[in-house]
């Protein structure tokens, strides 16, 4: 069986959409156009009304990984006279650590224990501290959580911080409304949400971030923010972009326009409530704490969740995530984004009750 014949309940790259897989099929195009320009102006267009950002927002398209796109976010909107503060409750808010303490960023971070929720009360002893800006994986994909975006907004607003959110696993998974709840810095990435092939992430930056942005004096050349400004006003990026997932962007953005993003987030959260519901009488169980639709971290009583990810892969040619670190050994996370539907649930559930009764 090849690769590409497993049947993906992943988190990123997901289960692809028959339309964006005929998109594919299409040989990439010379870029520099007046044709791809129109394309990726309707791009930047698109996604700051799904994201319902400012009009006068900035959008970089950047040909990175997710991981690219903290680091290139960090970078350009902070500097050594900053304070940032890091929710780190999973290794994706550590990475947001290790990008600060590279680049000699001023930091502290919230720690949160692997089943510890996000409150209100966490951030008592950060109050009138000197920060300036947050940085939150709003859904923390090792655990799962999401957290709470009306807490953290109080905060940076009783605190007048910028608040950067990668939404990189909630985006199109969970209601995310940019402007309305005063976020500075969006990063999403191609792969998870959007359900496209990897290689793409697209920041979004509020009008007053950008204008810190450009008082930034940014050691790099390729992640100079400020050059991806200046070749978006003709609808082009700096350097090559990932072209081809260009396209399949925005083949993806108009039909999640034409659909609806609130009907694109019930679609997930349906499966979502779905597959929950089936596996309440299976001996495994989900963390208490609010959890993204994204997808389910599913704990097992005993060490399996290895042996359980092999059985899957090489047995039954099904793929669920991994988890590493601590909860590396009882814990699998299953993506409810992607193109599945509930009879895939069936036949995963299916499988899982064959697991317990070998």
């Amino acid at each position: 069986m090849k690769i590409e014949d497993y049947k993906l309940f992943t988190i990123g790259p997901t289960q692809m959409y028959q339309s964006t897989l005929e998109v594919r099929k299409h040989v990439v195009p010379y870029f520099r156009t007046a044709e791809f320009s129109n394309l990726m102006l309707d791009n930047e267009r698109l996604i700051k009304k799904l994201q319902f950002a400012n009009e006068e927002s900035k959008v970089v398209f950047l040909t990175a990984s997710g991981s690219g796109a903290m680091e290139a976010s960090v970078i350009n909107c902070f500097d050594g006279s900053d304070k940032l503060l890091i929710i780190s409750g999973g290794t994706f808010g550590e990475r947001f650590e290790k990008i600060c303490e590279i680049h000699n960023i001023p930091f502290e971070a919230l720690k949160l224990g692997a089943d510890e929720e996000l409150k209100a009360s966490h951030f008592d002893e950060f109050n009138n501290k000197g920060f300036t800006g947050l940085l939150v994986n709003i859904d923390e994909t090792y655990t799962g959580q999401l957290y709470d975006i009306n807490i953290i907004k109080d905060f940076c607003e009783r605190n007048d911080m910028y608040l950067v959110v990668d939404a990189i696993s909630s985006f199109l998974a969970d209601p995310y409304y940019m402007e309305q709840n005063n976020i500075d810095v969006t990063i999403v990435s191609s792969q998870k949400g959007l359900c496209l092939a990897p290689g793409l992430s697209i920041i979004t930056l509020s009008p007053r971030m950008v204008d810190k942005i450009n008082k930034i004096d940014v050691k790099s050349l390729y992640f100079d923010y400020k050059d991806y400004f200046k070749n978006m006003e003709r609808g082009q990026t700096p350097f090559t972009p990932a072209v081809g997932v260009c396209f399949e962007l925005n083949d993806m953005l108009h039909k999640i326009d034409e659909q609806g993003i609130e009907d694109r987030i019930k679609e997930v959260k349906d499966r979502c409530d779905y597959f929950r519901g089936r596996i309440s009488s299976l001996p495994i169980h989900l963390p208490s704490y609010p959890l993204s639709n994204a997808i389910s971290p599913i704990r097992f009583e005993k060490d399996i969740a290895m042996d359980f990810f092999v059985y899957l892969k090489d047995k039954k040619h099904i793929m669920v995530n991994p988890v590493g670190g601590e909860l590396g050994k009882r814990s699998i996370r299953v993506s409810h984004v992607g193109d599945l539907v509930n009879d895939d649930y069936d036949y995963l559930i299916d499988e899982i009750k064959k697991y317990f009764e070998m």
